[in-house]
């Protein structure tokens, strides 16, 4: 016999955020895909946004970079413009920079679009491994539209990456 029953006992104003790698190996240079699965643990509708959010401490550690970063705009939707990071004017097209040390976000935000309270939305982040080793993934920030509010997703996922396949 089976029941239903809600997820969270009373209203939360949370979110559980499952990650997952959906292949077994990822190689440098070859891209990789992150599904997620966030479920709203509240009784509220929410409307929400998933973006990569920037490490705190790397970047406090940082020195001040000469020269101005460009981006170059790519899309707009629903009042939100998307972008892609660019190179500095002075640049010859070989600059690193230090937030793409490890994986490169293909996607660096995501409509989620509305989630039910108790329900939940599934996604796909696509990243490139830059370098050999285990690769932190970036904890991300979700943004509700509806009630204007930020909430961070901290998580411990790490992938394995190996040279490249010849």
């Amino acid at each position: 016999r089976w029941t239903t029953g809600q997820i969270a006992v009373e209203p939360a104003d949370a979110f559980r955020v499952d990650l997952s790698l959906t292949q077994s190996s990822c190689y440098v240079g070859a891209p990789l895909v992150v599904s997620l699965r966030v479920l709203n643990l509240s009784t509220e509708t929410r409307d929400l946004m998933l973006l990569m959010a920037k490490d705190e401490e790397k970047i406090s550690s940082m020195s001040p970079k000469v020269g101005s970063v460009n981006t170059a705009v790519v899309s707009e939707v629903n009042g939100y413009t998307f972008g892609v990071w660019g190179l500095s004017e002075d640049d010859d097209g070989t600059a690193r920079h230090n937030r793409d040390h490890e994986l490169l976000a293909v996607d660096a935000a995501l409509l989620l679009g509305e989630v039910k309270g108790q329900h939940s939305v599934d996604a796909e982040l696509r990243f490139v491994p830059l370098r050999e080793g285990t690769l932190d993934v970036p904890n991300l920030k979700l943004y509700d539209k509806i009630e204007g509010k930020w909430y961070n997703c901290m998580h411990m996922l790490k992938l394995v990456a190996a040279a490249k396949k010849e």
